[in-house]
C-alpha cells in the first residue's frame, strides 16, 4: 500500500480530521520527520516589514482577523532579524530581538494578554512613537482591532496614541516614519490562491503516487492533476477574485483549509485503498469542482469551513444558461466538428465522468428518457461546474454566463481601462437616478448627463453635470498584497460613492430597466447615505421647484419645473 506523506500533510488542514493542526503558526515546522513539509509563500507585507525595520525603523501594528497570518508574520520578522530561529513562543508571547538598528519588540498577540499588560505596552508604544524612537526600541504588535480600540478608548492618557492609530485605520496613507498600521483585512483573497496551488501541486509532492496502482481510480490524484492545469487554476483564482470584487475577505487560514478540501475532499490514501466498488464510486464524487462549493459535504463541513458558505452563492452549477445546457446534452451530436470535438474533450471518459457511465447515460436519455428528469437533475449542476472550470475555448459561449452577475464582464473590463470607465460612468449615473427616485426615469440623451439628487417624493434638490462627476479605480498598494477591486464615483470632489461588484450590478440592472427589489437590501443603506450627502451639498434654485413627473406616452418619468 502506497501512502503519499504530502496527502497526510494536507489532512492537517482538514478541520474535520483528528490530524487537524497544520493551519496554526505553532505547527508549521516538522523538521524532525522523515518526510517533512514547510509551507511558506512570499508576501508584500513581509517584504514591507523587513524594509521598515532595515531602512527606516519605526513601530508597526498588524491587525486583521484570526487566521490572517499576523502571528506567522511576527515569526518571519523574528527569524529574519534574529541570530536564532524561534522554536516556540514564550508564554507571555513577547520577544525582544536586538539587531544593528536597535531592538524590535515583538508582541505575538496583544489580544491574548491581560488588560494591565496591554495598557503598559500601549503606554510604552506611545512613549516611543511620540519621542521619535530615540531609545532605539521599535514595536511590532499583532492585535485584534476591536480589543485594541477598546483599550485605547478606555484610558484618557492613551489619547495621543489612540488618535494616531485611529487615523491610520481610517486610511493607510496616514502611516508615517513613526508609526504604521497594516490591516491584513485589506489583503485581497485571490492573491495567495495561485501561489498555494502552485506549491501544493508541485510534482515533487506527488512522486509517491507514480507507482501507486490505485492512481487511476484515486480522486485525490485526479484533483491534483486537474487543478495543476493552468486554465483550471486560473478559474479557481477567478472565483476568489469575485470575492475581492464583492469585498468579502477570506483569511489565509480559511483559504488553506478550503484548498486542502478542494484537493482531497477530506480523504487520505487509506480511504482510497480500503474502498470497495460502491465506496470507490462514492469517493469519485469528491472531484475538485464539487468540493469547491461543498457539494455533498454535510452541515458540519459548512459550519467549520467558512469558504464553503461564501462560495455557495457563486456556484455556477446552480445557474442555467440555455446555450450551455444544450451544449452539455447535445454538443457531441451538434453537427459542427469543432463543437463536437470540444464536447468530447471536455466530457471525456475520466474518473469524474465515472468513465463510460456519463456517455452511456446521456445517450440513453436522448433515446428513451425525455420524460425522466432524474438523470438531468442529478448531473446538470455537476456538469455546469465542470464546464465552468475546464472549458478552454470560450469562442462559442462565455462561462461567465454561469455566474449570478449579469454585468460582471463590464465590471472587470473597467480595471486599467479609463475609456471603459468613462463609458460606464453614464450608465452608473442613470442607475443612480433611478435608485434615488425609485422610478423608471428617462435616460440622459447624447454624451451629456446629469446626476440628480432626488428624494422618493420626486423632488430634485440638485443637479450635477458630467464635468463634476468622476469615476476612478482604487489605487494599488505597495505595502501589502492588494489588487484593485473596486471603484469610486466622486461628485464635485466633495462626496464619493464606493462601487463594488454588488453596487455596480444593482445600478446596471436599474439602468437596464430592472426592478428595484433585486439586490436592494444589500446596497440601499450605502446609496441612501450617498444620496443624503448629495442633497446636503446641493444648491437648489429657490424660485423653481424641479421634479420628476410621469410621461404617459413614453412610459417614463421625465424632468419638469414648477415656478414657486
Amino acid at each position: 500500500m502506497f501512502i503519499n506523506p504530502f496527502v497526510m500533510y494536507l489532512d492537517k488542514f482538514n478541520v474535520l480530521s483528528p490530524n487537524h493542526s497544520k493551519i496554526y503558526d505553532e505547527y508549521t515546522h516538522e523538521k524532525d520527520l522523515e518526510h517533512s513539509f514547510e509551507f511558506t509563500i512570499s508576501t508584500k507585507v513581509e517584504e514591507h516589514l523587513k524594509n521598515i525595520f532595515s531602512s527606516n525603523p519605526h513601530s508597526v501594528i498588524l491587525t486583521g482577523n484570526a487566521g490572517d497570518g499576523k502571528t506567522r508574520m511576527c515569526r518571519l520578522i523574528h527569524d529574519y532579524f534574529s541570530d536564532q530561529k524561534l522554536k516556540n513562543w514564550p508564554e507571555e508571547g513577547i520577544v525582544a530581538v536586538p539587531y544593528e538598528k536597535g531592538t524590535i519588540k515583538i508582541v505575538k498577540d496583544l489580544s491574548e494578554l491581560k488588560e494591565e499588560i496591554i495598557y503598559n505596552i500601549l503606554m510604552e508604544l506611545q512613549k516611543y512613537v511620540l519621542g521619535g524612537h530615540q531609545e532605539g526600541i521599535f514595536f511590532l504588535i499583532a492585535a485584534n482591532e476591536g480589543k485594541l480600540t477598546k483599550t485605547l478608548s478606555k484610558y484618557k492618557e492613551l489619547e495621543p496614541i489612540r488618535e494616531k492609530i485611529i487615523a491610520r485605520f481610517e486610511h493607510y496613507d496616514n502611516n508615517d516614519t513613526r508609526l504604521s498600521v497594516l490591516n491584513l483585512l485589506d489583503v485581497t483573497s485571490s492573491v495567495y490562491v495561485d501561489k498555494v496551488l502552485e506549491k501544493w501541486n508541485d510534482s515533487d509532492n506527488w512522486i509517491f503516487c507514480d507507482k501507486c496502482e490505485k492512481k487511476e481510480n484515486c480522486v485525490i490524484y485526479f484533483n491534483h492533476q486537474r487543478t495543476a492545469l493552468p486554465n483550471v487554476k486560473q478559474k479557481i483564482v477567478d472565483q476568489y477574485r469575485l470575492l475581492d470584487y464583492l469585498e468579502t475577505h477570506i483569511t489565509l487560514r480559511e483559504m488553506l483549509i478550503h484548498m486542502s478540501y478542494v484537493l482531497t475532499g477530506g480523504y487520505v490514501c487509506t480511504d482510497i485503498w480500503q474502498a470497495d466498488y460502491a465506496k470507490g464510486k462514492e469517493k469519485a464524487m469528491k472531484v475538485y469542482y464539487q468540493n469547491f462549493y461543498g457539494v455533498n459535504a454535510g452541515e458540519e463541513a459548512f459550519s467549520e469551513m467558512r469558504a464553503l458558505k461564501v462560495f455557495k452563492s457563486l456556484d455556477p452549477g446552480l445557474y442555467s444558461y440555455s446555450v450551455i445546457d444544450d451544449f452539455i446534452i447535445n454538443g457531441d451530436i451538434h453537427g459542427d466538428t469543432d463543437i463536437e470535438e470540444m464536447h468530447k474533450k471536455l466530457f471525456d471518459n475520466g474518473l469524474d465522468m465515472e468513465f463510460q457511465y456519463f456517455r452511456n447515460m446521456i445517450e440513453f436519455y436522448r433515446n428513451y428518457g425525455e420524460g425522466d428528469q432524474g438523470f438531468l437533475e442529478e448531473w446538470m449542476p455537476r456538469l455546469r461546474r465542470k464546464l465552468y472550470f475546464e472549458l478552454e475555448n470560450e469562442k462559442y459561449f462565455s462561462t461567465l454566463r454561469l455566474l449570478p452577475f449579469e454585468y460582471v464582464t463590464e465590471y472587470i473590463s473597467m480595471f486599467g481601462d479609463k475609456n471603459n470607465q468613462s463609458k460606464m460612468r453614464k450608465e452608473i449615473v442613470n442607475g443612480l437616478n433611478r435608485a434615488f427616485s425609485r422610478r423608471l426615469v428617462e435616460k440622459s440623451k447624447g454624451s451629456s448627463f446629469q446626476l440628480k439628487a432626488t428624494n422618493e417624493n420626486l423632488v430634485i434638490y440638485g443637479s450635477f453635470n458630467k464635468g463634476q462627476i468622476h469615476l476612478y479605480e482604487e489605487p494599488s498598494r505597495n505595502d501589502l498584497d492588494h489588487s484593485p477591486s473596486k471603484f469610486y464615483l466622486s461628485v464635485d470632489d466633495r462626496v464619493k460613492l464606493k462601487i463594488n461588484l454588488l453596487v455596480f450590478e444593482y445600478l446596471m440592472r436599474l439602468n437596464g430597466g430592472g426592478m428595484l427589489n433585486i439586490l436592494s437590501q444589500d446596497v440601499e443603506i450605502l446609496l441612501n447615505t450617498f444620496k443624503n450627502e448629495l442633497i446636503q451639498i446641493s444648491e437648489p434654485d429657490e424660485s423653481i421647484l424641479e421634479i420628476y413627473r410621469v410621461d404617459r406616452e413614453k412610459g417614463l418619468y421625465v424632468e419638469d419645473e414648477l415656478s414657486i
